[in-house]
């Protein structure tokens, strides 16, 4: 995972290097995610068999909570829900969706700024700020290993440079082969993937959203119950290759009203309000004032 000496002090360069270490390296990881004093704590192990990426991540708190991906199929364990799989490119998991991303997009929407040498968890790192060139989004501070490129730490941040959320790595061990948990899990039988698409027009909809910040697209599009309901809702998801956000659309009946309610917590903004009969909501992190706008541009044809 070397770089050329030109490499050592370009920001994109870097980027680059850490994908390319976050697909293909084998590693064990043991990292925590702080917000609103809350810390969570996750071991990740990674490995690539049979040149196919196979790992998993573990929540160490709570009931128990696993992501299990065998090449571009996501695995979802969780408590008192059956296990399913999907093939996705977009995991629903703590990582941040920058570690897999192309870059070259990401620099649309983003500038890439090279800030110096530290050290997380005892090793040598590199700051990368990645800075949204608007105030739609907020920006990201990432430490990468000097030696492997792979994440340390990251923040994410707003524009007064209040951190919001923070990933602290506290163990690293990079190994010449997969862990035994990682064979284990290329031999097990695991449920059926079924197919989300990736992409589809918003014309799958009868209606739509007049204002998206610049460089975010939907990618999904679709019309699902609710978790656990009878709620019909309309759903998009959208993303600008480091963070994503989802779009709610439920139809109201006709005497029926709901408040709007606003909320932030850490880098996640919750929104919801109705639009003529139908209660919209904005879920992801990204500044309350984005999500508003949004919602406010909503029409129908």
């Amino acid at each position: 995972m070397t770089s050329p000496v030109w490499a050592q002090n370009d920001a994109k360069a870097w980027l680059i290097k850490m994908n390319q270490a976050t697909k293909t390296l084998n590693y064990e990881m043991s990292f925590v995610i702080v917000h609103n004093d809350k810390a969570e704590p996750w071991r990740w192990f990674h490995g690539t068999i049979e040149e196919q990426e196979r790992e998993i991540l573990t929540a160490l708190n709570g009931p128990g909570q696993q992501l299990i991906r065998k090449g571009d199929t996501l695995t979802y364990l969780q408590p008192e829900q059956a296990a399913y799989s999907i093939k996705d490119t977009v995991s629903h998991g703590p990582l941040p969706e920058i570690l897999r991303t192309d870059i070259s997009h990401v620099e649309q929407s983003y500038d890439f700024h090279l800030m110096g040498k530290s050290r997380v968890a005892g090793l040598p790192a590199r700051l990368i700020r990645v800075l949204a060139r608007d105030a739609a989004r907020y920006d990201y501070w990432l430490w990468l290993h000097e030696d492997t490129g792979l994440l340390l730490k990251s923040a994410i941040v707003n524009k007064n440079n209040e951190i919001l959320e923070q990933l602290q790595v506290s163990h690293l061990q990079v190994t010449n082969e997969p862990s035994e948990i990682l064979q284990e899990i290329h031999q097990a039988e695991l449920p059926e993937a079924f197919t989300i698409k990736n992409s589809a027009p918003m014309s799958a909809v009868d209606w739509q959203i007049t204002w998206i910040p610049a460089g975010f697209e939907p990618v999904k599009v679709d019309r699902h119950y609710l978790f656990g309901s009878k709620n019909l809702v309309d759903y998009v998801m959208l993303s600008d290759g480091v963070v994503w956000f989802s779009v709610y659309l439920r139809r109201l009946d006709t005497d029926e009203t709901i408040a709007a309610t606003a909320l932030s917590s850490g880098a996640n903004s919750y929104l919801t309000k109705q639009i003529n009969q139908a209660e919209v909501t904005v879920i992801g992190k990204v500044p309350l004032p984005t999500a508003e706008k949004l919602i406010g541009s909503i029409r129908w044809d």
